[in-house]
């Protein structure tokens, strides 16, 4: 109807005339869920997120409402319910919510409309590149060609649509903040903030729910480096002991694979192995879900469904609204991020780069397992099947930086930083009398400098009755057995691991050759700053 005002009643009028397929009362998405689009507001399975509702009633001019309505409609059916959701998304956020500035209202004519829509993406798509995020409009183009390609009638201009898709749209950068180490995006430093977190999980002896929920996101984030969602879809039985008849527990943990475009991220799960402290972790976290396994009802009825391993003990609304009844109590993205960051925060853990309360995320830990396999001379191919890539490209980051790390360590840095990490746990001593084991000469701890080998010196005592299999003198530092004398010259010691340190990485070009003691530095460190200022311990 060109030249009229396309009010809704006219808008009926042309789906009518041009024998337009309208919206449904209901869509079944690509992932064979139901969908009901009998309203403007559109419930979506998509559980990783706490409330997917899309409301079309934001969008004021019934055409373009209507024009959104059918292209999420398309997206849900052909490509998923996240295609549908995040297309919605960026088609409000980078462009329509800005409609009544163009004066995008009911009434307007086709011609206006077409005019007015043209001037907002002008708008837009100039925002975008002073903001260098071009790659958020990919969306919102992909919508108007689409929209001209099928309803040019209603006010989008095929010509237009012509120009914006031959725009070049980058991709989301990837990998910035692995190349710019940042100290608050960027990976953590495995040396002086990964043995914090480490630590704050053993220390952690709480059994209230949400607490084990949080020290098992982040243990399962540092181990696997995958996204939050990924673990949002977690089952308890996904943890699996492949050895059970055997003395020593082999333990490995099924996670499912998402951005994959199979219909649901269970249908193709992935065997990772899992340490068997973090398993530890996951099976603590397992008892606890027992103790609250009879909260968990839907309609009056206990939920017998397999329980999810990080369990929303106030549903899931996506999953409620939507009536997906076997995700009602998952954990969302935000839950998982959330656990890690208050993990973080309850305990305090300070990082000595900063000084300030350590900034953590899902994303930081990827970062931080992809940038150390890499220095530890992991294959990309590997790489990429650890980090669940399809291809090598998306690796080829971490292993440029983990070519450039060349981490300095001196004297004065390395104290300071072991006042934050407290690596050395054992007792000081002034005399042999007060030691565990300090009558016998076999458990006396001897250090020999590298560049004197002749030269040798007692730094303490080993405190363990039975056979030790560490590697002295440098593993020593390390144990809560080992008892050195205030009076030994642990400040030598020091100095030559820092001197050894050097030498590695300038004979062998490779960062990862210096940190192999880092934490023995640290270690000892702490225990010369300890003997100087007259402390006890390191307990």
């Amino acid at each position: 109807m060109r030249g009229g005002f396309i009010k809704q009643s006219n808008l009926e009028e042309l789906i009518h005339t041009n024998g337009w397929c309208n919206v449904p009362k209901s869509v079944i998405t690509r992932e064979g869920q139901s969908v009901d689009t009998s309203t403007l507001v559109w419930h979506l399975p998509y559980v990783i997120r706490d409330d997917t509702s899309i409301d079309f009633s934001q969008i004021v001019e019934p055409t373009i409402r209507w024009v959104t309505q059918r292209y999420v409609q398309e997206c849900l059916q052909a490509t998923s319910t996240h295609a549908g959701y995040a297309s919605y998304t960026y088609i409000w956020t980078e462009l329509i919510r800005y409609q009544r500035e163009f004066n995008l209202v009911e009434g307007i004519q086709p011609d206006q409309l077409k005019e007015r829509l043209v001037s907002l993406f002008e708008k837009a798509l100039s925002d975008a590149r002073k903001k260098h995020r071009l790659w958020a409009m990919y969306r919102p183009i992909q919508w108007y060609v689409w929209s001209a390609e099928n309803y040019p009638e209603l006010g989008f201009c095929p010509v237009y649509a012509l120009e914006l898709d031959a725009i070049s749209v980058p991709g989301n950068p990837k990998g910035e903040a692995v190349r710019m180490e940042d100290p608050d995006r960027g990976p953590l430093h495995r040396s002086l903030e990964v043995p914090l977190l480490i630590k704050a999980m053993r220390d952690d002896k709480s059994d209230e729910l949400v607490h084990i929920q949080e020290k098992v996101a982040l243990a399962l984030s540092i181990a696997l480096g995958r996204n939050p969602a990924n673990l949002t879809y977690l089952k308890e039985d996904d943890l699996v002991n492949l050895t059970p008849d055997s003395n020593k527990a082999t333990w490995v943990i099924r996670v499912p694979r998402i951005k994959k475009r199979q219909l649901n991220p269970r249908d193709d799960l992935l065997d990772e192995y899992l340490d068997s402290e973090f398993a530890g972790y996951v099976l603590e976290l397992i008892d606890a879900n027992r103790r609250v396994a009879d909260s968990l009802r839907v309609n009056n009825e206990s939920y017998q469904l397999p329980r999810p391993l990080f369990i929303n003990l106030r549903g899931n609304r996506s999953a409620v609204k939507s009536g997906l009844l076997d995700s009602y109590f998952n954990c969302t993205s935000e839950n998982i991020t959330r656990f890690i960051q208050q993990f973080v925060k309850r305990h305090n853990v300070i990082s000595p780069l900063t000084k300030e309360v350590l900034r953590i995320s899902a994303r930081r830990l990827r970062y931080t397992l992809g940038t150390s396999l890499a220095a530890e001379g992991t294959s990309r191919k590997e790489l990429a099947r650890i980090l669940d890539h399809t291809d090598t490209q998306h690796v080829q980051v971490y292993f440029e930086l983990a070519a450039s790390i060349v981490e300095h360590l001196d004297k004065a840095t390395a104290k300071d930083f072991a006042k934050y990490l407290k690596l050395f746990k054992g007792k000081i001593i002034n005399f042999d009398s007060e030691a565990v084991n300090g009558d016998r000469e076999d458990k006396h701890v001897e250090f020999i400098d590298d560049a004197n080998p002749n030269e040798s010196s007692e730094i303490g005592v080993c405190g363990e009755k039975a056979i030790c299999h560490l590697d002295p003198p440098f593993s020593c530092y390390l144990c809560e057995k080992f008892q050195p004398y205030r009076h030994a010259d642990h400040e030598h010691v020091l100095e030559c691991l820092l001197k050894g340190r050097e030498e590695r990485i300038n004979k062998y070009s490779n960062a990862r050759m210096g940190i192999q003691l880092d934490d023995v530095i640290l270690a000892v460190a702490q225990v010369a700053e300890a003997c100087r200022s007259g402390t006890g311990d390191g307990r």
